[in-house]
C-alpha cells in the first residue's frame, strides 16, 4: 500500500480531531457527521477530504478541511484559488530549496 503526498496528513505537524469538530474549528460551522463522512470516502468532484482512522474513529485536521474545501472550490469554479502556506511548511520548503542549491553547488 502506497502513501501519496496529496492522501497523507502530515501527522507530525497537524492536530487530528473527530471529523465534525475538525471542521466546525476550519469553518466556525457545523456540519452533519453523514456529510464529513461522505466528504472523506466518496468526495465531491473527485477530490477527498484527507482523513485518518485510529480506534475505529476516523480523524482529520482542520488544515485539512481547509485543503479540501480550496481544491472542491477550485474545481468548481474553474479558477484557482490561492492558498496560505503554514509557517511550518514554508521552512520545509526553505530548508529543501537550500539543500538542492547546496547539492548543486558542491558538485564539481
Amino acid at each position: 500500500m502506497s502513501i501519496t503526498k496529496q492522501s497523507f496528513i502530515e501527522l507530525l505537524n497537524e492536530q487530528l480531531f473527530p471529523l465534525v469538530q475538525a471542521v466546525e474549528k476550519a469553518t466556525g460551522r457545523r456540519v452533519h457527521l453523514c456529510t464529513c463522512l461522505r466528504w472523506g470516502s466518496k468526495g465531491s468532484v473527485g477530490v477527498r477530504l484527507e482523513t485518518v482512522v485510529l480506534g475505529g474513529r476516523r480523524l482529520t485536521s482542520p488544515e485539512a478541511v481547509l485543503r479540501y474545501m480550496h481544491a472542491v472550490t477550485e474545481i468548481k469554479d474553474g479558477t484557482a484559488v490561492t492558498t496560505a502556506i503554514s509557517p511550518c511548511q514554508n521552512e520545509r520548503a526553505a530548508a529543501k530549496s537550500a539543500k538542492k542549491l547546496a547539492d548543486r553547488l558542491a558538485k564539481p
